[in-house]
């Protein structure tokens, strides 16, 4: 990769290597790609589609909402209700609302059963006026997206999703959730793949709140402190590493592609995992 191209947008960072330069055309269609994914599903936006839901009880979410959503489709079977897009309350309700108060308004309340929603065309339908968020899936769908976009060899990486359209094999260091400064592992992904990882020191505030949240309960995930996952589609790799805090690695064998988790004593549960740990 020769050319570097680096800006915010959705709330971290992105850097798009690329073996020439992208033409401006490409990027406007990149940042066009952007405000349209973020106007439609950000819940920290009173002005995206999303947040229609949480009063009119139905909101048109466009073009991506059969595929994103039937990406929660079968995580949320896989997982038992764990990874589930309405969490959204769950979370606000913990203090990651969009306001960012990050204060919790009390005990913690489970999100409502997503099998009672029905999508028609684009148009999700709710029994009861609810708060979207799709985190778990939607960053790396967005990458994976942006990489459609751009007609030269690249790689993708927003915010630590990764997008590996190079052409060839791509070696990636994993982070020590303990140590930024330090990797706790490497690992290989094919062009074509995508890889992410998530933490639950990535976003945290108070004792034991984090942004990684069971549906199911409304509370923080516990047993699982780090997860990493790859597969040929970007927004079912983040999804996996969001799942792999809920379920083991196992259940998630029957999606193509690979899962790492690492418990609270920092022991490794892995399916299919290709790369090294060290000691």
């Amino acid at each position: 990769m020769t050319t570097r191209w680096q800006f915010d947008a959705i709330g971290t960072q992105w850097v798009i290597e690329s073996a020439e330069s992208i033409s401006k055309e490409t990027k406007l269609a990149v940042w066009q790609r952007i405000e349209e994914f973020d106007k439609t599903w950000s819940r920290f936006r009173a002005d995206s589609a999303v947040s229609q839901l949480r009063s009119e009880g139905s909101a048109d979410l466009g073009a991506d909402a059969a595929e994103l959503l039937g990406i929660y489709d079968e995580l949320y079977g896989a997982t038992v209700g764990a990874v589930s897009p309405l969490v959204g309350g769950s979370m606000e309700q913990l203090g990651y609302d969009a306001e960012l108060s990050f204060e919790s308004k009390g005990d913690a309340v489970a999100a409502p059963n997503w099998t009672d929603c029905a999508l028609e065309g684009s148009i999700l339908h709710s029994p009861a006026p609810a708060v979207l968020d799709v985190g778990a899936v939607g960053k790396g769908f967005l990458a994976g997206k942006v990489a459609d976009l751009i007609d030269v060899p690249c790689v993708v990486d927003a915010g630590g999703d990764i997008v590996n359209r190079s052409g060839g094999l791509l070696k990636i260091a994993m982070e020590d959730p303990r140590d930024a400064n330090s990797a706790i592992g490497v690992v290989e992904i094919p062009s074509g793949w995508a890889m992410a990882g998530s933490a639950v020191n990535r976003r945290t505030w108070g004792a034991g709140l984090h942004h990684i949240v069971d549906a199911r309960t409304g509370a923080p995930a516990t047993s699982v402190v780090a997860s990493w996952a790859a597969a040929p589609d970007a927004g079912m790799a983040d999804g996996l590493a969001t799942a792999a805090f809920f379920v083991d690695v196992e259940t998630l064998g029957r999606f193509e592609g690979w899962t790492l988790a690492l418990d609270q004593k920092f022991w490794a549960d892995a399916y299919n995992f290709p790369g090294e740990l060290f000691s």
